[in-house]
């Protein structure tokens, strides 16, 4: 967002428009991830091996499928993501942007120190 800090703030709304600024990170596991996701891994495959950062929406379009297809990957994943918890950590860091967002527009220039604690 630097360079663009009110314009980029304003775009946010709700938690799902954070997840164009959410990355996720594999730690363990990739290679499998991989196997099991092959279809639709490559754009990703060597930014997951490498344990680097992938686009949240990226990371999510590897678990497309229709509704008759069984996939234990995919049905973890939207557990995941649609659980309280998950939102309720989105909220609070809206929460937080919409705070940062306040102190910018009364021109302040320096963000607060925004750590969250969260892995």
């Amino acid at each position: 967002m630097a360079g663009q800090r009110t314009t980029e703030l304003t775009k946010i709304c709700g938690p799902m428009d954070l997840y164009d600024y959410l990355s996720v990170v594999v730690y363990k596991g990739a290679e499998g991830l991989i196997c099991r996701r092959h279809a639709w891994v490559d754009e990703i495959k060597n930014d997951l091996l490498a344990g680097r950062p992938v686009s949240f929406r990226g990371f999510d379009k590897l678990f497309w499928r229709t509704l008759d297809e069984e996939d234990p990957d995919g049905d973890e994943w939207y557990r995941l993501t649609s659980g309280e918890e998950f939102l309720s950590q989105l909220l609070s860091l809206l929460g937080i942007l919409r705070s940062a967002n306040r102190r910018l527009l009364h021109k302040i220039d320096v963000l607060p120190d925004l750590k969250i604690g969260w892995a």
